[in-house]
């Protein structure tokens, strides 16, 4: 009751240590982000596909994307795109090249793959050009190359017979190699234009684990912004859960209306009340007037709104 109708209110009871009747914050966090992600899956469509917002689809008839000219990759473009995403994911890779021509999944494809053929080239080099002669590929060792039979002095295998075959050394790791944000940017896009659906079932699962690592950034807002308070960092901490808590709520209510002329009233209604609630509750836990309530409240939002969306991604392309 307190966390629906006192903004506030159920951090200023925390802060007075008078928990023992009132649940855990993070146990009322988890709750509330369970729920909202429960309801916002089965709001979504069940294909991006189906929903138009790829494209057309693959039936034939028009809606064809003709994108960067061409009709499919060069091999060089197709190796460098499967060499920078996962191994698991170079078969998803192949089933998007064998779809029909002119679709928007295989049109963003050929690009990744043009992209990721520029950076290997960038990184590695020109290549040459023409038949490569054999003494390139093949080193035939000199006799003075050779160096003599030494025996294993570590004890370990004992020594070396003249017959044993060599052993080989460990091989040395490609300098060239895809970086590991660009490994992850890759398997990503890979994943979203094989099966948008999943893709964005993924997105949804990922939402509230995001939200609740990136947590410590918006109370470490507040405490710049309201460092004169002399709180603790975890009183801002929880004022931060209560309220992504009670929006977490009112989203999942907005999701829940049904579409109609009224039904956009209320959904409006459920977007809004968070702002609102956002700034009586800040008003009404750290005492500030209005004007300075709605100063601080735009400086923490856009201290933890430029944290907020690379983060999100981050923590996306952590879990591809």
């Amino acid at each position: 009751k307190l966390l629906l109708f006192r903004p506030g209110s159920l951090t200023t009871e925390f802060s007075r240590n008078r928990r023992a009747r009132y649940m855990s914050p993070v146990r009322l966090y988890l709750f509330a982000s369970f729920l909202f992600v429960l309801v916002l899956s089965l709001a979504m469509p069940d294909s991006v596909w189906e929903s138009g917002l790829m494209g057309a689809s693959d039936d034939g008839g028009g809606g064809e994307v003709e994108w960067l000219g061409r009709q499919a990759p060069t091999a060089s473009e197709v190796v460098a795109l499967k060499a920078a995403v996962r191994p698991g994911q170079t078969h998803k890779v192949d089933d998007i090249l064998g779809r029909r021509d002119g679709t928007p999944a295989k049109s963003a494809l050929m690009a990744l793959a043009r992209l990721a053929d520029r950076e290997e080239a960038a990184s590695t080099g020109p290549v040459p050009v023409g038949p490569v002669p054999i003494e390139d590929l093949v080193e035939v060792p000199s006799a003075e190359a050779v160096p003599p039979h030494q025996p294993d002095t570590a004890g370990s295998s004992g020594d070396v017979g003249p017959g044993d075959p060599p052993v080989d050394p460990p091989a040395p790791e490609d300098p060239h190699g895809p970086g590991l944000l660009k490994r992850m940017f890759l398997t990503s896009m890979v994943d979203l234009l094989h099966d948008p659906g999943v893709f964005m079932q993924r997105v949804i699962g990922n939402m509230p684990i995001a939200m609740f690592f990136l947590l410590p950034f918006l109370a470490l807002a507040l405490a710049l912004c309201y460092f004169r308070e002399k709180r603790f960092f975890v009183e801002h901490l929880v004022f931060g859960m209560h309220n992504q808590t009670f929006t977490f709520l009112f989203l999942a209510a907005a999701l829940l209306t049904p579409a109609g002329s009224v039904g956009r009233w209320f959904q409006l209604f459920f977007v809004i009340i968070p702002q609102v609630y956002y700034l009586v509750a800040l008003r009404r836990y750290y005492g500030d007037g209005w004007m300075r309530t709605l100063f601080k409240g735009f400086a923490v939002w856009s201290l933890y709104s430029a944290i907020l969306l690379p983060g999100f991604f981050l923590v996306l392309f952590l879990t591809a």
